[in-house]
């Protein structure tokens, strides 16, 4: 066969790796209203560049890898905001694109804000709807071609924070439509500890409510509830990161440490903080962060 007539294959094979690359499905995560709804609103109340300010509804939105690269890996992904907003573009559809393009299925977690007006215990919705997204990976393993005791999760500042928490309080079980600890955490410029001397004040205010300076500050401080069980993680921060201190990572990954857990830590000169997958010109070698974390992913 002619180099020609091989031609018209090679285009159809592109093409169709291009088109399940780029496969995207939205899920509700609930059937019917969500748990602790207080008030609805009709639609997404949307910000700029569309962060979003208010969520209608909480739902997944799941980025298939194509058949030939599927690795039977997936990731959940939190998009970070202060727990204000949801930077769901740059921190969220962005990074799940890319991670979806190198065989991983991932997820992107549109999860509820902890707005006193929209949900009643705010300090509680978030996880439980970072829990509900996990059980929901993991009770779809047949249907998306994953292994349940492959699921992850990153998450970006305050989504970090969102991220460890599910690490540190996910509730492991044999069953795995009710599993919602993650195998794996990626943890980017997270925001750990609700620890007034290095935490992130915006997101600790906002979380906490009326529930600051009580035993929810210790709940909520992921470094002291770390565990010889707790799930591997991956961390990454900068040095000259003015909103969230690399502190905060620091005592997740030495607490991780401690704990007998294997963890990866890398602690950059600059970058600063907010800068989702970076690029080399503006943040340096931060922007590197994706390639480090898809090696150590494939060597758990």
């Amino acid at each position: 066969m002619n180099n020609m007539k091989l031609l018209p294959i090679f285009v159809f094979l592109m093409m169709t790796t291009l088109v399940y690359a780029q496969k995207s499905e939205t899920l509700d995560l609930y059937e019917g209203k969500a748990p602790n709804t207080k008030s609805l609103i009709d639609k997404d109340e949307l910000g700029n560049g569309g962060r979003v300010q208010k969520v209608a509804k909480p739902q997944i939105t799941v980025y298939h890898p194509a058949p030939d690269k599927a690795t039977g890996k997936a990731i959940l992904i939190c998009p970070g905001g202060g727990y204000r907003i949801i930077a769901i573009q740059h921190e969220g559809h962005e990074i799940a694109q890319w991670y979806s393009e190198h065989g991983i299925l991932t997820v992107v977690l549109k999860y509820r804000l902890p707005d006193p007006d929209l949900v009643t215990d705010p300090w509680d919705v978030p996880l439980d709807d970072a829990k509900a997204a996990i059980q929901k990976i993991r009770a779809n393993a047949d249907r998306w071609n994953i292994n349940t005791g492959q699921v992850g999760v990153l998450g970006f500042s305050a989504g970090g924070h969102l991220a460890a928490s599910l690490s540190v309080h996910g509730k492991p079980s044999p069953d795995a439509s009710l599993n919602s600890r993650p195998d794996f955490s990626i943890l980017i410029y997270p925001v750990i500890s609700m620890d007034p001397v290095f935490t992130h004040q915006g997101s600790r205010t906002t979380l906490l409510g009326e529930k600051l300076d009580t035993e929810y500050e210790v709940f909520y401080s992921t470094e002291k509830q770390i565990r010889a069980d707790s799930p591997p993680a991956f961390l990454v921060h900068s040095w000259d990161d003015t909103a969230v201190p690399a502190q905060n990572s620091i005592v997740y990954g030495q607490a991780l440490s401690q704990n007998g857990v294997k963890t990866e830590m890398h602690l950059f000169e600059r970058g600063g903080h907010g800068y989702g997958r970076g690029n080399a010109q503006t943040h340096g070698n931060v922007s590197e962060w994706l390639g480090l974390s898809l090696r150590w992913i494939r060597e758990l």
